[in-house]
């Protein structure tokens, strides 16, 4: 299990994880990766960083996890039933258009932004209604593109992933229309602030000088500043963008407001902000696989984000999300194609490879309804497509 811990509880034989988090956002994050040799090791670390992420199945120091099992506990004690959703192949097409013509829309509204143009208010609630009805029919379809679309354009993706993501979250949680579109708003301007960074700031792949942090650490504010100078929004809106670096344990930015001080706008949004800078890929970096991102998160639970709030968010995903690649216990392989927040560990799958990775006949499996007297297949690894050369998007529609 991955896990994070402050720096004065690293020992020698813990394994230290690179989780890919931006030194933008994590400056204080130890993430050399290796095994720790020494107490004197610790101490060095000690004097720049405050924590660390570690593999718990790695190296030699004895913990008390046992791997994932505790997040697929947790996540499925909190399981209940799904809304009646339109089937993923009648979404996936309006999806993957709809996913096209957003990035079109974010890379002339964050451009307009940053030329000092303005925000287009009425294209932003015209994209924000999209998602709202994309999501309402099949949250799956829209979701699965934010990691399954291939682009080397991380500003604009950005603002439209986690606006999609957030909106999607509080609608599988049960908000109002009139408050997704709130959420959805929020989501998209969240990182508005940083279009008045500077180049050289924004785009260094290194660690940042704490002067060149304290600059990246204004943007909440500056975009609050942007945001409240043009036309009235809600408050939750922008409180949604000032706040969604504060951490439930109180070591965020800017305010560091803890708890329940912070928005509920804010926790949904840092949580759909953390887990789409995870997944997604820069020049610097690959993103990781949704399922190995949401193992870091479940790491994070307490810390930075709310109690029981990864929990929601992972069961909202699906431990195995949409457009997943994964081994069966029978040697076949499959492309998750629909979750199952009632039961996240079985998902709908097709199945498409057999043990050799060798293309068979498709073939639709509900792994929470198979027929009675049958062995049961159930997930026994999730996959990585790129290192099988596998686009799973043309597997869903």
């Amino acid at each position: 299990m991955i896990r994070k811990i402050p720096v004065t509880e690293l020992r020698p034989g813990m394994f230290v994880v690179d989780t890919g988090l931006s030194w933008m956002d994590y400056p204080y994050l130890f993430a050399d990766e290796g095994i720790i040799e020494s107490s004197e090791q610790v101490l060095r670390i000690a004097e720049d960083y405050t924590e660390a992420f570690i593999d718990t199945e790695r190296g030699t120091y004895a913990t008390l996890d046992i791997g994932d099992g505790g997040m697929a506990e947790a996540v499925t004690s909190e399981a209940g039933a799904s809304p009646a959703r339109v089937p993923l192949a009648m979404e996936i097409a309006h999806a993957r258009k709809f996913y096209d013509e957003s990035l079109t829309f974010a890379r002339s509204f964050m451009n307009a932004v940053g030329e000092g143009g303005g925000i287009d208010y009425e294209r932003s609630e015209t994209f924000v209604e999209g998602v709202i009805d994309s999501v309402s029919r099949n949250p799956d379809a829209l979701v699965s593109m934010t990691k399954l679309r291939a682009f080397d354009e991380y500003t604009y993706t950005h603002c439209i992933n986690v606006a999609v993501l957030s909106t999607a979250f509080a609608e599988f949680r049960g908000l109002s229309r009139a408050d997704l579109m709130d959420v959805g708003l929020a989501g998209l301007y969240h990182d508005i602030g940083k279009t008045l960074i500077p180049p050289r700031v924004l785009n260094k792949p290194g660690r940042l000088t704490e002067s060149e942090f304290n600059i990246i650490r204004k943007h909440p504010e500056r975009g609050l500043l942007m945001l409240r100078s043009g036309r009235p929004l809600p408050e939750r809106v922008l409180r949604g963008v000032a706040e969604h670096h504060e951490k439930y344990n109180g070591s965020g930015y800017p305010a560091r407001r803890r708890d329940e001080a912070i928005h509920p706008f804010a926790r949904i949004i840092s949580l759909a902000d953390v887990y789409d800078a995870l997944t997604s890929r820069r020049v610097y970096k690959n993103g990781l696989s949704p399922h190995n991102a949401l193992r870091i998160m479940y790491g994070m639970r307490g810390q930075d984000f709310h109690p029981g709030s990864v929990e929601r968010f992972i069961k909202f995903i699906g431990i195995y999300p949409v457009g997943a690649l994964v081994r069966l216990d029978n040697g076949m392989h499959a492309v998750v194609c629909g979750s199952n927040s009632a039961s996240p560990l079985l998902p709908e799958v097709i199945v498409a490879f057999d043990r050799d990775m060798r293309p068979v006949e498709r073939m639709r499996v509900d792994m929470a309804a198979q027929a009675a007297g049958a062995v049961p297949v159930a997930i026994e690894a999730c996959l990585e497509p790129a290192d099988y050369g596998i686009r799973t998007e043309e597997y869903l529609g």
